[in-house]
């Protein structure tokens, strides 16, 4: 039975995040996962109090299986900086479904505010720790007046539209990205 509600659960976020991932936040029922997830709506809510916590579960997995392989790439002692932050970004560009843009507008006006904090706990915890931690122990000097934070923010805003899952085919790659967020466009040397 504990077996059967676990795979129930976990059929019920793979269809949600489908949705979610597809239509956002507010154009996604609770009648369309449960009918896509083959189950009564009264199931659903058996395991879901209501479609925030069905959203929530859905990111809650993403974050979970995400960050498992930011912390492995981080903690790669074989790799140098430039090379974690590429392979960073390839594996939030593959990894992560949700439109970032999408995601942050859902957080901010649809969902409670007890649950804007929670996901933004799980957020810092999931992603920007890991990327905090890069640039913390990066194999290069930071520019005097920058610090981890404002680095760690500044990338995640630069590396959003790269990743997008509409937008996958741009003219620069994540290495270009990369490239251009460590060194800049300037030829100057300092």
């Amino acid at each position: 039975m504990e077996k059967e509600t676990k795979n129930t659960r976990t059929k019920i976020i793979q269809v949600a995040t489908r949705l979610f991932m597809d239509n956002g936040y507010q154009s996604t029922s609770t009648r369309q996962i449960a009918q896509l997830a083959e189950v009564t709506q009264p199931n659903l809510y058996h395991h879901f109090k209501n479609k925030e916590e069905v959203y929530v579960g859905v990111i809650e997995a993403l974050l979970s299986d995400v960050n498992k392989e930011l912390v492995e790439i981080v903690g790669n002692q074989a790799l140098d900086t430039i090379s974690k932050l590429t392979e960073f970004a390839e594996c939030l560009k593959i990894k992560h479904p949700f439109d970032f843009d999408l995601m942050m507008h859902d957080f901010k006006t649809k969902l409670t505010e007890d649950t804007q904090l929670k996901l933004f706990v799980l957020w810092n915890k999931s992603y920007k720790a890991p990327l905090l931690q890069l640039f913390e122990e990066s194999d290069f000097s930071i520019r005097r007046g920058l610090s981890t934070e404002m680095i760690t923010t500044h990338f995640l805003n630069t590396l959003s539209p790269y990743i997008k899952t509409e937008q996958r085919n741009h003219a620069l790659s994540i290495a270009q990205v990369v490239d251009f967020f460590i060194y800049g466009v300037s030829s100057k040397s300092n």
